[in-house]
């Protein structure tokens, strides 16, 4: 019993710190999870809606994805990368809603859309 306790609390330590430091806005607290696919980290509004910055690396410790939320929608400039390190596409959105992106292969070549 105390051993699946500790390991619990190190599982929720670990969650909370993957978040410090990405720039939350006030009023939000940190969050994130680590899984062995993926590391994110977000920030969360009273009502537990992802709210500010949101972060994805990969297992290299590459960053994946970056974006911002507000009050649960995504905004703004969205991007990705390869786990490589190469650009994968960037996103923009309005209160949630894809606008437009653009997609690039390994090369670094974009990807023409159907």
């Amino acid at each position: 019993m105390k051993r699946s306790l500790c390991l619990l609390a190190i599982f929720f330590a670990s969650q909370s710190t993957v978040a410090e430091g990405i720039g939350c806005p006030k009023g939000t607290t940190p969050n994130g999870e680590t899984s062995p696919e993926v590391s994110e980290a977000w920030c969360e509004d009273s009502s537990h809606k992802m709210h500010g910055p949101y972060r994805a690396w990969w297992p290299t410790k590459k960053l994946g994805n970056e974006g911002q939320y507000n009050h649960g929608a995504a905004i703004g400039k969205w991007r990705a990368w390869y786990e490589s390190g190469e650009l994968q596409g960037v996103e923009w959105f309005e209160n949630g809603k894809k606008t437009k992106g653009l997609y690039y292969d390994k090369q670094g070549r974009e990807i023409p859309k159907p």
